[in-house]
C-alpha cells in the first residue's frame, strides 16, 4: 500500500498533468477560431474587393461610379482624340471623362485619347487626328473612336484593326463634330463634339441596344495602396516645360490636381480644374521616329514597369497586354490585380527613361 506521502505526491502529479493538457486543449481551440476567422476575413475582403456590387444597382464599367439605369451601365464608350497644343488649350470636357490616355506625338508635344459614357456634357474638344497607337487603347474595350483624319498608317490601322471607325472627315462628319468659328480658336484646333452628338453617332452606329463586353478593371472603395506616399507626381515629357505634367494631391478632395506648363490645367465648361482620382505611369520602350513630319511609333503591347496612385499614395506595379484586342491589364508586384478606388483615370504613358519625380 501507498504511503500518505505518496498519495499525495501521485495526487499532485495527476493534477499537475490535467492541468497541463486543460490548457493545451483551450490553446488549440483558440488558435483554431482563431483561424478560421483570419480565414473568413480574408474571403470577405476579397469578396468585397473583386465582387464590389452591393453599393447600387447600376455602375459606370470604366469608372465603377454609381449610375441610375442598366441602360447608363451599358452606354457605349466613344474614344476621343484631343488636341494638347496650347493653340487649342483650353480644352473641352476633360473633366466629365470615364479615362484619359496621354502620351507623346511628333514635336514633342503630347494628345489626349479621352473616353466618354457621360450623357450631358455640351462641348469636348478640340477633336484631332488619329495615331496608331492610340488606337489599340479604343481597339481594347470596343470603342466608338473619334477623331479628324490621322497619319497614312493609322489610317490603315483602323480598317486593319476594324475599329468603329467615327471619322469627322467625311460628307456625314457634321452630322457629330462642329466647327468653332467664334474667333476663340483656329483650324485645325477648332473641332469639337458635344454629348448630344455622340449619343446620335451611337443611334447610327446601331450601338444603343448592344451590350458591350471588355475585360474590365477591379475597383474597391476602401481600396489602399500602401505606405508610400506620393503627395507631388512631375513627367517631363520633352525639352521646355510645355508639355511637362504634374499632379499635385489635394486632401479635401482626395483627387489629384492636374498642371501642365507650370500651371493648373483647366477645362474649358467651367474652369475648373482637371481633377483625376486614379493615376497610372506606363512605362513604355522608347519611341522610334520614323519620318520627316517625326511620326511616332510607340510600342503599348508586351509588358513593363507602372506606377499607381490615388488617395496620395503609390504603388510599384507591372503592366500586360497581350495584344491589340486584349485589355491592358496592370498588377502588384506580387502578382495580383491592382485594385483602384472608384472615379475617373488618367494614363500617363512614358516612354524610354523620361524623369519621373514623386515626392511628399
Amino acid at each position: 500500500m501507498l504511503s500518505k506521502k505518496n498519495k499525495n505526491f501521485f495526487r499532485k502529479k495527476i493534477n499537475s498533468k490535467t492541468s497541463f493538457y486543460l490548457v493545451f486543449f483551450l490553446f488549440f481551440i483558440s488558435a483554431w477560431l482563431i483561424i478560421i476567422n483570419f480565414n473568413n476575413n480574408i474571403n470577405l475582403n476579397y469578396y468585397n474587393i473583386i465582387h464590389n456590387k452591393n453599393i447600387c444597382d447600376f455602375k459606370n464599367k470604366l469608372t465603377d461610379l454609381c449610375v441610375n439605369t442598366e441602360e447608363e451601365e451599358n452606354i457605349w464608350p466613344v474614344a476621343l482624340m484631343i488636341d494638347n497644343n496650347p493653340d487649342g488649350w483650353p480644352q473641352f470636357g476633360l473633366t466629365r471623362a470615364d479615362l484619359v490616355y496621354s502620351t507623346l506625338v511628333e514635336g514633342g508635344a503630347t494628345r489626349f485619347l479621352a473616353f466618354f459614357t457621360n450623357s450631358s456634357v455640351a462641348k469636348i474638344g478640340p477633336i484631332r487626328s488619329a495615331r496608331p497607337y492610340y488606337l489599340t487603347w479604343a481597339k481594347e474595350i470596343n470603342a466608338l473612336y473619334g477623331h479628324s483624319g490621322g497619319s497614312t498608317e493609322a489610317i490603315q490601322k483602323i480598317v486593319e484593326y476594324k475599329v468603329l471607325n467615327l471619322e469627322e472627315a467625311t460628307s456625314y462628319g457634321p452630322n457629330y463634330f462642329w466647327r468653332d468659328k467664334t474667333g476663340n480658336y483656329y483650324a485645325p484646333h477648332n473641332l469639337f463634339t458635344s454629348s448630344s452628338r455622340l449619343q446620335k453617332a451611337r443611334e447610327d452606329f446601331e450601338l444603343l441596344n448592344k451590350k458591350l463586353e471588355y475585360s474590365g478593371w477591379f475597383f474597391n472603395t476602401n481600396a489602399k495602396l500602401g505606405n508610400e506616399i506620393a503627395d507631388k507626381i512631375t513627367i517631363n515629357y520633352s525639352s521646355g516645360v510645355l508639355f511637362d505634367v504634374s499632379y499635385e494631391f489635394n486632401t479635401s478632395t482626395v483627387s489629384y490636381l492636374r498642371f501642365q506648363n507650370k500651371a493648373p490645367q483647366i477645362d474649358g465648361l467651367d474652369n475648373s480644374q482637371i481633377a483625376v482620382k486614379n493615376i497610372i505611369i506606363q512605362f513604355v520602350p522608347r519611341e522610334k521616329h520614323l519620318d520627316v513630319e517625326d511620326r511616332l511609333y510607340i510600342n503599348t503591347i508586351g509588358e513593363g514597369k507602372a506606377h499607381i496612385f490615388y488617395s496620395g499614395h503609390k504603388l510599384e506595379a507591372r503592366w500586360k497586354k497581350q495584344d491589340v484586342v486584349s485589355r491592358t491589364k496592370f498588377y502588384t508586384l506580387d502578382g495580383e490585380d491592382v485594385i483602384f478606388i472608384p472615379g475617373n483615370i488618367w494614363v500617363e504613358v512614358v516612354p524610354g527613361n523620361r524623369e519621373v519625380i514623386i515626392s511628399n
